[in-house]
Order: structure tokens, then sequence, then C-alpha cells
């Protein structure tokens, strides 16, 4: 673990802070690289980036809030106090917030909304490869206890161990590390799939269902901030009642992609049948 990985005299540089920078900077150069066959111009290409980071971080802290209101009864303003730490943001409503805003932004500047969105998407998923690695160094989102060979321990001042259960020195899932894999496994399936014929917006639509699938899967595994919904049975792994509500969400997510995916390729089909 390393939190602070080092300091400028006596500014420490969070680890976390650091990967969710630089997977901005590598997100919107690859954004702007693929839309130029788009015929946008780099500069929206930045506009949108900016819009849509700004978006993720509030809707990490919005998503975080609404799970956690019991936590701010009593101080309603530390829910806008993230500078206290970084430890009350749940990149699932970031996520949702930034594809909000970046589908409206696109289609107020009248960009061709699904071409753009196909060739800006595969950008999510390489901030997600990259930001979970610092969540691994930060401590944060860690799994639950486990006996099999990819458990890793954490320092014993770690939060894994503190309040949750898990005894100090008990092996854990790496999840933040199951996450930027899955992160890097659905960037390298949505550069190959747009390699190949496709229609507009599939490669949106099967980021979606990609990520939905995966963190539903990952929860699983996860024991860091699961907020139990009883809805479906119970978690033999997690060792907990019903899924959590990342999970609901992520189950939406993969129907919505479906819908969607559906949707569009009956959409181009009408549109090629006129065409031709």
């Amino acid at each position: 673990m390393h939190p602070v990985l080092f300091r400028i005299g006596s500014l420490p540089v969070n680890t976390y802070g650091l990967a969710l920078a630089v997977s901005f900077v590598l997100g919107l150069m690859l954004a702007a690289r693929r839309s130029v066959p788009v015929g946008i111009a780099k500069s929206d290409i930045y506009d949108l980036g900016i819009r849509v980071m700004i978006a993720a971080v509030v809707g990490s802290r919005l998503f975080y809030v609404f799970t956690h209101v019991q936590d701010f009864q009593d101080n309603w303003l530390d829910a806008v106090a993230i500078w206290k730490g970084l430890y009350g943001l749940s990149m699932l409503g970031g996520v949702i917030l930034a594809l909000i805003v970046g589908f409206y932004t696109i289609a107020r500047k009248k960009m061709p909304v699904w071409r753009l969105a196909d060739a800006v998407i595969p950008a999510f998923a390489l901030g997600i490869f990259i930001t979970r690695i610092g969540c691994f160094f930060n401590g944060c989102c860690f799994g639950s206890e486990t006996a099999c060979s990819l458990g890793v321990s954490f320092p014993d001042w770690a939060m894994a161990y503190s309040d949750t259960g898990i005894p100090v020195g008990a092996h854990i899932h790496p999840t933040q590390l199951y996450s930027s894999l899955a992160g890097l496994y659905i960037l390298l399936v949505l550069l190959w799939a747009d390699r190949r014929k496709h229609f507009p917006g599939m490669i949106f639509s099967l980021f979606m269902g990609l990520y939905g699938v995966t963190r539903f899967g990952i929860e699983e595994f996860r024991y860091f901030d699961h907020r139990p919904n009883e809805l479906f049975g119970y978690s033999w792994v997690a060792g907990r009642p019903g899924v959590t509500d990342n999970q609901v969400i992520s189950l939406l997510m993969f129907a919505a992609a479906i819908v969607l995916g559906v949707w569009l390729l009956s959409r181009y089909r009408r549109i090629s049948s006129r065409s031709s």
C-alpha cells in the first residue's frame, strides 16, 4: 500500500489522485485521436472531456452520499467535503452521470451522437483500468476475506482491518485489481470490435453490457462499502444477504445495453433498407 506515492516538499502526492489524473489525460488523448475520423475537432473533445471529468467526480460523490445517507444525517455539510478524503466516491455513480452529461453535450452541440459515443467510450474503459490501480495502492475498494491463492494481505493499519470484522493480516480478494483487469479487458474488446463492421452505437452498447456484467461479478468478491439489497437471495462468496445496490444498477445497465443495442440495430437496418 502506498496511499501517498511521494511528497514534493510538504505536499503529498496521493496515488489515487495521480492515477485519476493520469487516466483523465490519457483517456482524453485516446478520445481525441479516435474522434478525428468522425470529423470532430480536438478542441470540442477537450471541452467534452472536462465536462465529463467534472460529472464523473460529482456523480461518484452523489451516488456515495445517496447510498450512505445515514452517515451524513448529523452533518449534511460533510456531503460535499470530498477534501476530507477520496474514500467517499463511487465509480459506478461517476460513470452514470458522466455518460448523461456526455450525451447531453454531444446532442446540444449537434454532433453525430452514436458515432461519437463509439469513438470516445473506450476512454472510459482505459480510465477504469488505470484508476483502479490507484484504488489498490490507496487500500480502498477491498474484497472479502479469502483462503484462495489470489488473496493479498495489507499492512496492519489498512482500512480493510478497521471496524470490518476482517482479522488483521488476513488475506482478502484484491478486487481493485480485478476491476482494473476488467477495465483492460473491456478496452481490448471494444477496440477489437471497433475494427469490425458494426452499426453506430454498438461499441457504446457493448461497453454498457460488459461493464454491467463485470461489475456485478466483482461485487460478489468485494467487501468494501457493500450495502446489501435483500431483493435476491444470499451471496455465498461475500457472505451477506442479497445483492448490493451496485449489483442492482449493474443488472439494469446490462438490460439497458441489450435494449439499446437491439433498438440501434433495427434502426440501422431500417435506414440502410431505405437508402438502398
